[in-house]
């Protein structure tokens, strides 16, 4: 029996939400550019907030825009601007890295929780606010799926 595993970009789009919030088709990242140029919806950030375990407050944090922004373009069905769709479409490679190296949900939120000596004593999800941020998450979730201390 041969298993299949899902390309990370896949997981992504499924953590956005699927097929339901992104109707293209997505083989890779420069579809997912193609995705945010077009306009990604707020009911994609919420998918991903909701697998995030974040509060309103948190996700506004991390897009840097007002919960009430959020809540007016949400209700107006009006789709987030590039910055906010690029930043969600990489807040959904952290997402899916995590669960690829802690393979349990609660686990991933319980580590972005908690103070990381390798981010200098600081919560995971404290740098998901910046692109350099993310990307530091990222690289430390790397170091940890090959056993580096980190």
């Amino acid at each position: 029996m041969t298993i299949t595993r899902k390309t990370p970009v896949a997981t992504m789009v499924d953590l956005m939400g699927g097929g339901a919030v992104i109707p293209q088709l997505v083989h890779n990242e420069l579809d997912l550019l193609a995705v945010a140029l077009k306009g990604l919806s707020v009911q994609a950030l919420r998918a991903l907030q909701q697998r995030l375990g974040f509060s309103n407050k948190e996700i506004s944090v991390v897009l840097g825009v007002s919960e009430s922004t959020l809540a007016r373009r949400e209700q107006a069905k009006r789709a987030l601007t590039l910055d906010e769709a690029e930043k969600t479409i990489q807040l959904s490679a952290v997402l899916a890295k995590g669960l690829d190296v802690f393979e349990d949900q609660d686990d991933f939120h319980h580590w972005l929780d908690t103070p990381n000596p390798a981010l200098g004593g600081v919560r995971p999800k404290e740098l998901l606010s910046s692109a350099i941020g993310r990307e530091q998450v990222r690289e430390i979730l790397g170091r940890i799926e090959y056993g580096i201390y980190s």
